[in-house]
Formats: structure tokens, C-alpha cells, sequence
């Protein structure tokens, strides 16, 4: 067989081309099988860079070339794969502050997860937590922190909270490494994830606070430690495509700032506050834009990085569970540590946890999916389409939403700020999105933007808000933007959609359709809104041949969801107390149904 090869020297570092197909057969097994036989001695040793090229034929047909580098290194950094949180997302358990530092021996000795997440991020956290969480597992267990379970907390924003808070939960950091170093010579604390990260200068800055308050402790209790690396969160569709150049200028930065260049570093990516803004469609895609962005940066740094990927159970949020489990993994390939919430824990069958954190032990990483060019440009496109779609109608929703989520279940304790629900979110800066887009389009996702900030609540309510009223936000604007998306981008991209950047979509639809009651929602949609939902409908009835058929139990329950229950609240007045723990419990019940708050 003749294998074309094209050698280029490039820093010293040897690059082989090979086309699409010989990479194919040739370079991809060639990798499996370097990583399994030498992964104590080679690190990404065939870590794939796409280098995009048309190669115009009389037939026009197209083959990508792929850049394969080839990097030794000592060892392989081995990464936590399963990250238990503290996501306030189950129906069936209200878990208590005083109860997480159980729940995180529970989560390494039961559930067999390798790292815990405490959260401070708009919540009631106590700061002695860590130092609760770190001592338990010294004095009650056998396992050591920062080598068998590791800790990493949350801390909250100095943007979005204060600089106290995050302070302060830096210093109950320092405090647990203390007291796990007087006990062994391992440090317990070694990352902590900075949320709704949005900037280099962000990220920065966070991390000399951390340096700061290590300094402080040296002085103060005389021990030092390894500085807590950061990990940024990021939560926003916008802020998703550029992942990869935030966590390369970041690490740049870091040179020029520390002196030093991180050898590893983790990108943490959600699912669910996206889907929030731009819908469930253009989220997924945006998370996988930036899955395999930062996939690239480790063909082409030396700072090796690993992907954190927080999703929940229901498709809106990721639909990690069992049952999916498969789909899950084909379809975020490169992910390297998912995140166990509470709703897979506590409100789904006894085992099925155990069984997920088993199976991603044995699974993560997979080999990512690389894209072309072209193919990023066209992503990027259907993105602002589904976006702009999905958030015409959200903005009508909004007030119905809010309304919903107040009477949903608290199930952790939360700070109670910045509006309804508690903790809310903010509409993103799309700026650099519709930049990103083809001109007509971008123009029509910035149209689509409301005129002011909605104050929708967090994503787990928002969801279980429209589940509830027989809503699914998983169908909300997802027909007409595939039709819009078939007149503007042409017959190969929806097909590109469906069977290669989001092949999981029928699947996704058809558990949602199991919890879709169009009579029930059309109770709060305005005529305008209704006639648009149910043109999505109809469209994605007739492309994916869904079966709308909720279980008995659950119509019963969802049949009770009237507006004028909902009407007292909203007027300033209190609700009857008897009528609002009806519609509590009817909530709750339906959340049980489901196997999940939101």
C-alpha cells in the first residue's frame, strides 16, 4: 500500500500528514495501541491536530489532512474521572450543609468516586467545610486526601458575589492543607474551580489570590504548601467557543505572571447554563466546540489539560445516567472527568450510580473528535440558528418560568440573591458569537436577544419549571431552527447535525416526549408562542417520528398545573398555604417521576 507522507520540521518537533482515510486505518489504531502498551512512559503519544485542506479532484471530493505529532513525555498525568457535586438536582432527598461532609465519604466509599466538589458558588456552604470533609476522611476512613479522593471546591465569584466570600473559602483551603500534612506528607486540596469564568484577567487574578493566601498561611502557621491550581468554569455558549484560546491565553499569562508554566490544568465546561441561554441544540454543540479545542491545545503545548464536563440526568443537562451512558461517551469524546449530581444519586435505582462511576473509570478519556475548518464554521452557524430559535420564545416564557421555579423545592441550602429562584443567571454577551456567524445569521440570533436581562433562575429550576408545565425545554425552537437551518446552510449540514455533531438528538427528543403535554402547556403560552411550539412539533414529529405518550401517573399530575394557581404569587399576594402545598407536592411528585428536580 502506497502511503502518501509529507515531512515538516516545525520547532524541532516532527509532524507527519497523512489523509483522512490512511489516518483512519493507519494512525488511529497505531495510537490505541501506543497508549495502552507504553502509558507509563508516553504521554499523548499520538495526540491528533487538525490541519484542514481541500484537495480539489474532477469529482470535488474532499479529504481532510490530519496533523499527528508525536510527544514523549516522563509520565501520564492521570486525572480524577468522576467528580461527585453537591447540584441541588434530586427530587427525592433535601440535603442539609451540616449532612456534605458525610455525603462526600458516602461518595468515595459507596458510589466509588475519586474527587469531591464542595460548592460555595451562591450557596450556604459553611467555610469550615473543607477542613469537616478533609478531617473525616483522616480520622474515619482509609483513604487519603489527595491521593485516593481528591477535594476540589468551588469557590464563589468575586465578580458575581465578592472578593470576601472567595477569600475566605481560599483561606478554609489552607486550612484543610495544613491540617491534612500534619497527618501525612500528602496535600489534600491541589485545584479549586473558579465558576462563570469569562476572562484571562479573571483567572489571573483569582490565582494570585490563592498565591497570596498560601504566602499568609507560611507566615502564619508555618507550613507551606503547593499553590491550589485553578479551574475555570465555563458556562456560557459564547464563552464555550472560545475555550480553547481562553485556556491557551491562560496559560500564557501564567508564564508571564507566576514565571512558570502549569504542567497540568483542567477546563471545567457545563452543559446546563448554556442550554439556559441558547437552548439544548446550540449547547450541546458549543460544549463540543470546546471539547475539542482544548483537545487540541495538548498536541501543542506542553501543559497537559483535562476536561471536567458537569452534566445532570435529563437531556437538557446533559442526560447522564445509566440508560445513556453509552451515548453519553460517543458523544463527548475527550472528556476526561464527568460530574455525579444528586439526582443520578438519590432519586434514580439503587446501583445505577455505582454502575456509571464503574463504567467511567473504565471508559474516560476517549479518543476526541476532531474537526475541520469547515466543519467549526458550519458548527458555529447551526449555533446561531438554534440559538436564536430557542430564545424568542424563552423571553415569552420568562415570567411563567420564574413563577414556576418559586414553588419548586429547595433541596440545598442556597443563598437568596439577585432575583427569583435565588442565585439567577444573566444573559451572556453574544458580541463575539454573532461575530463568529455568517452575517444573516448572526443579525437574526441579535434580533432574537431580549431587550433587558430576564433574571431567569438557575438552570436545574428552569428546567424543572418547564418539564412541569408539560413543556420540555429540549423542544423549544428546535423544528423551526432545523428548518431555518435547511434553507440557510443546505440538506448536507442538517444532515452533518444529526448523524455527526449531535447523532444523540433522537434520543434525547424521544425521552423528552415521554413528559410533553402540549393541552397542559398551551395553558401558558400566549397564542403567538403556542402557534410557534406547535410548529416545532410538528416539524421534529415528522423528522423523528416521536411518540408523545407520558405515563399515566405523570399526566395525572401535570394535568393539575393551572395559571391561576400561579396567579396569587405573582401579584405580591401569599399564597393560600393548603393551595401552594398542593402544588409543591404535585411538583415534587412529577420531579420523582422523572428522576429529577431539573
Amino acid at each position: 500500500m502506497l502511503i502518501y507522507a509529507k515531512l515538516m520540521v516545525n520547532n524541532n518537533k516532527i509532524y507527519l500528514l497523512f489523509t483522512k482515510r490512511i489516518a483512519s486505518l493507519v494512525i488511529n489504531p497505531l495510537a490505541d495501541s501506543l497508549r495502552n502498551s507504553v502509558a507509563d512512559s508516553v504521554r499523548n503519544s499520538v495526540a491528533d491536530s487538525i490541519v484542514s485542506s481541500r484537495i480539489s479532484s474532477a469529482s470535488n471530493l474532499r479529504s481532510e489532512l490530519y496533523v499527528v505529532r508525536i510527544h514523549f513525555m516522563s509520565k501520564k498525568t492521570v486525572f480524577p474521572k468522576v467528580m461527585c457535586t453537591q447540584h441541588p438536582d434530586s427530587a427525592s432527598k433535601y440535603i442539609a450543609t451540616q449532612e456534605e461532609p458525610g455525603e462526600a465519604i458516602e461518595a468515595a466509599q459507596i458510589f466509588g468516586c475519586d474527587e469531591y466538589m464542595p460548592d460555595y458558588e451562591g450557596k450556604a456552604t459553611p467555610y469550615h467545610q473543607n477542613v469537616q470533609i478533609v478531617s473525616k476522611f483522616i480520622e474515619e476512613t482509609d483513604l487519603i486526601p489527595g491521593k485516593d479522593i481528591f477535594i476540589t471546591p468551588r469557590a464563589p465569584s468575586a465578580v458575581q458575589e465578592n472578593r470576601f466570600r472567595q477569600l475566605m473559602v481560599m483561606m478554609s483551603i489552607a486550612e484543610a492543607n495544613y491540617n491534612a500534612l500534619e497527618y501525612s506528607d500528602v496535600q489534600a486540596i491541589n485545584e479549586f474551580v473558579h465558576p462563570m469564568t469569562d476572562s484571562v484577567r479573571e483567572i489571573i487574578g483569582a490565582q494570585q489570590h490563592m498565591v497570596d493566601v498560601s504566602e499568609l498561611a507560611k507566615k502564619e502557621f508555618g507550613f507551606s504548601m503547593e499553590v491550589p491550581r485553578i479551574i475555570p468554569l465555563i458556562e456560557d455558549a459564547p464563552a464555550l467557543l472560545h475555550a480553547k484560546e481562553l485556556a491557551e491565553n491562560t496559560i500564557l499569562a501564567w508564564k508571564g505572571h507566576f514565571g512558570t508554566v502549569p504542567e497540568k490544568f483542567r477546563v471545567f465546561l457545563g452543559k446546563s447554563d448554556s442550554a439556559l441561554s441558547f437552548g439544548h441544540i446550540a449547547s450541546t454543540l458549543s460544549c463540543k466546540y470546546a471539547i475539542n479545542g482544548i483537545c487540541e491545545l495538548n498536541s501543542e503545548l506542553d501543559t497537559q489539560t483535562g476536561i471536567i464536563f458537569g452534566a445532570g440526568t435529563l437531556p437538557f443537562r446533559g442526560h447522564l445516567d445509566l440508560k445513556n451512558a453509552e451515548n453519553f461517551f460517543r458523544e463527548y469524546r475527550g472528556v476526561g472527568t464527568i460530574t455525579l449530581q444528586s439526582a443520578l444519586r438519590y432519586s434514580h435505582k439503587k446501583g445505577d450510580a455505582e454502575s456509571l462511576v464503574k463504567l467511567a473509570k473504565a471508559r474516560l478519556p476517549e479518543t476526541p473528535e476532531l474537526f475541520s475548518v469547515e466543519e467549526k464554521e458550519e458548527i458555529i452557524n447551526l449555533i446561531g440558528i438554534f440559538g436564536a430559535s430557542y430564545s424568542r420564545i424563552i423571553r415569552q416564557l420568562a415570567p411563567t418560568i420564574n413563577r414556576v421555579a418559586d414553588l419548586l423545592p429547595q433541596q440545598r441550602d442556597r443563598l437568596m440573591h439577585k432575583g427569583t429562584g435565588g442565585y439567577s443567571r444573566s444573559a451572556p454577551d453574544i458580541s463575539g458569537l454573532v461575530k463568529l456567524c455568517r452575517t444573516d445569521i448572526g443579525k437574526k440570533l441579535e434580533a432574537s436577544m431580549p431587550a433587558e436581562d430576564l433574571q431567569l433562575p438557575r438552570a436545574i429550576k428552569f428546567t424543572g419549571a418547564l418539564y412541569s408545565i408539560g413543556l420540555p425545554p429540549e423542544f423549544i425552537g428546535t423544528g423551526r431552527a432545523l428548518e431555518d437551518a435547511r434553507e440557510k446552510l443546505g440538506e448536507v449540514a442538517c444532515e452533518n447535525l444529526l448523524t455527526k455533531y449531535f447523532p444523540s438528538l433522537a434520543g434525547d427528543l424521544n425521552f423528552a416526549s415521554g413528559y410533553l403535554d402540549l393541552n397542559v402547556a398551551s395553558r401558558f403560552l400566549s397564542r403567538e408562542c403556542l402557534k410557534e411550539v406547535r410548529k416545532d412539533l410538528d416539524i421534529l414529529h415528522e423528522v423523528f417520528d416521536l411518540e408523545t405518550s407520558p405515563e399515566p401517573s405523570y399526566r395525572i399530575l401535570v394535568e393539575m398545573m393551572q395559571p391561576d394557581l400561579l396567579q396569587a404569587g405573582s401579584k405580591g399576594n401569599c399564597m393560600d398555604e393548603e393551595v401552594s402545598q398542593l402544588v409543591c407536592s404535585t411538583l415534587t411528585k412529577m420531579g420523582k417521576i422523572r428522576k429529577a428536580l431539573g
